[in-house]
């Protein structure tokens, strides 16, 4: 059986009336890469029957920075929220991606985990992207992820 981490129970708490309450929600999940955003997601979207947009899944990388294909990610949201059902975004940089597709998250959770460092390719994009948009200060909930 898998074993469910005790910081989940934490973030199943606190979603639990933003969720249960408010129809056509945005939850948020963002964080360095590998430090358990896309586990964590599967398990909230299972959990609560979602949909979890994983954008890793709409990323091309180059050279110095990374697309993401707005658009379809934008469509997939839009599709959901109008239904009205909840949808769970997550992945690197995430708030920066909401902001150019002009959506507002009712929850952001940003995760961290001691035991994870990130990629060089990405380590001077993540610290730029954390100064300009601050996504641990704007956080809902900060969950420490240790695996």
């Amino acid at each position: 059986m898998a074993t469910i981490l005790p910081c989940y129970s934490q973030v199943v708490d606190a979603l639990t009336p933003v969720l249960r309450g408010l129809p056509g929600v945005i939850v948020t999940i963002d964080g360095r890469d590998g430090v358990g955003k896309t586990t964590l997601g599967r398990y909230l979207a299972w959990h609560f029957n979602v949909t979890l947009i994983e954008t890793d899944l709409f990323m091309i990388p180059a050279q110095d920075y990374v697309i993401h294909l707005d658009d379809q990610i934008n469509r997939i949201i839009e599709r959901r929220i109008t239904s009205p059902l909840p949808v769970i975004v997550e992945g690197v940089s995430v708030l920066q991606l909401i902001k150019r597709i002009n959506r507002v998250p009712a929850f952001s959770i940003y995760v961290t985990n001691p035991r994870r460092s990130s990629s060089k390719m990405l380590e001077r994009l993540l610290s730029a992207y954390e100064t300009e948009f601050s996504p641990s200060a704007k956080a809902n909930l900060v969950v420490k992820v240790e695996n």
